[in-house]
C-alpha cells in the first residue's frame, strides 16, 4: 500500500492508504484509504469494530448532508460525496494517558474516522483520519496507541467488507 500525493489519490482505484501532501517530521496529517464496498455495510462495520473493542460512538456529524443542504441556500449546487459521515469516539483509558501526559492533547479529542463515498463512484468508499502530529516527540508514547486504534478499526473493516 503506497502513499500517493493529492492529485494521485484522487484518481487512485484499488485498496490503498492515500495520504495528503503535507508532511510533518515525515508524517502525513491524514490517512486515507479506499477500497470497493456498501458504504452502509462499512458503517455499520466500523460501529461494530468500535463496539467489539468496548468504545462507542459520542456522535455522528453527517457533513454530505449538511454540504448539501447549505449548498442550495448558498446557490451552490456542486456535488461533492456521494454519502459522507464522520465517527466521532473516545477511549477513557487512552485519553486519560494523553491528557495525564499533556493537558494540550485535548485536541486530539474526541477521535475521528471519516467514511465517504465520491459522487462519480458512488461503490468505492474511503476511511480516513486524522494523524495525532505534537511538535516534539514528547507524546510518542501516548499518541502512537491511538493511531494505532484508528488504523487498527479501519483495517478490521476493511478486511471485513473490502471487495
Amino acid at each position: 500500500m503506497a502513499a500517493l500525493s493529492p492529485l494521485q489519490a484522487f484518481a487512485a482505484k484499488g485498496d490503498k492508504p492515500l495520504t495528503g501532501e503535507m508532511s510533518v517530521k515525515g508524517k502525513e496529517p491524514v490517512v486515507i484509504y479506499t477500497f470497493n464496498a456498501d458504504y452502509e455495510e462499512v458503517w455499520e462495520g466500523l460501529q461494530a469494530a468500535l463496539h467489539g473493542r468496548g468504545l462507542t460512538v459520542s456522535s455522528v456529524s453527517h457533513v454530505g448532508e449538511m454540504l448539501e443542504r447549505t449548498g442550495k441556500d448558498l446557490g451552490r449546487t456542486k456535488k461533492i460525496f456521494g454519502k459522507a459521515n464522520v465517527m466521532e469516539f473516545c477511549s477513557a483509558v487512552s485519553s486519560r494517558d494523553m491528557m495525564e501526559k499533556n493537558p494540550h492533547f485535548l485536541a486530539f479529542c474526541p477521535y475521528q474516522i471519516m467514511v465517504y463515498t465520491l459522487p462519480q463512484d458512488e461503490k468505492k468508499v474511503y476511511l480516513s483520519y486524522r494523524r495525532l502530529i505534537w511538535n516534539d516527540d514528547s507524546g510518542k508514547d501516548v499518541l502512537d496507541p491511538v493511531e494505532k486504534l484508528l488504523e487498527g478499526l479501519i483495517k478490521e473493516v476493511i478486511e471485513m467488507y473490502g471487495k
